[in-house]
């Protein structure tokens, strides 16, 4: 099928008028979609991005405000915790009173303490972020087998993290039943920083 368009004449008033305003009808178009629709639904996505965020954050401003409670218990319980374990960390001011500590438990079970003392570390061994450092203690005694392992129960309750790294027990021919024993006790305190 063939359609039969009568030819334009450009040079008629008529036609050069419907023209112009096709051309300002297009141009008006383009210019209202680039600056005024375009980023009037671009302020529009933003502000629903915007009421998106908003609304997650009243959510769980909502969810914080419901479980306060359930919050300040759990503070209370970290505060108690930290307490407890401060505790079991001595401060380097309180190593003698942990070395009297030690003697009281060995006289308790009938071990007789010849030397305690704690042992120097070397600088490049400490961890230097660590909230604790490690401090050992040589002990060196005379003891029965039950009365060692009475000794140990007793460091291991005493409410103070401490643990035997090293244990030597040599056999004593003079007394059989005591016997020449040396532990390296390692025990941890807080650093400065706490």
């Amino acid at each position: 099928m063939k359609l039969n368009l009568p030819p334009i004449d450009l040079k008629d008033k008529k036609t050069q008028v419907f023209i112009l305003i096709g051309l300002v009808s297009v141009l008006g178009v383009i210019i209202y979609l680039s600056f005024i629709l375009v980023p009037q639904v671009e302020r529009v996505f933003e502000a629903v991005g915007r009421a998106s965020r908003v609304e997650t954050d009243l959510k769980d401003a909502q969810y914080n405000i419901d479980n306060i409670a359930k919050f300040k218990t759990s503070v209370t319980v970290y505060e108690e915790k930290i307490d407890r374990y401060e505790k079991m960390l001595p401060t380097e001011q309180e190593i003698p009173a942990l070395l009297e500590n030690l003697s009281d438990m060995a006289k308790n079970s009938n071990i007789k303490i010849v030397g305690i003392m704690p042992v120097t570390v070397k600088e490049d061994t400490i961890r230097k972020a660590s909230v604790y450092q490690e401090k050992p203690i040589l002990i060196n005694a005379k003891s029965g087998y039950h009365e060692l392992g009475k000794f140990l129960s007793n460091m291991e309750n005493a409410g103070r993290f401490m643990k035997v790294s090293d244990i030597q027990i040599k056999a004593n021919a003079q007394a059989p039943k005591r016997h020449d024993v040396e532990l390296m006790v390692l025990t941890y305190t807080l650093t400065k920083g706490k």
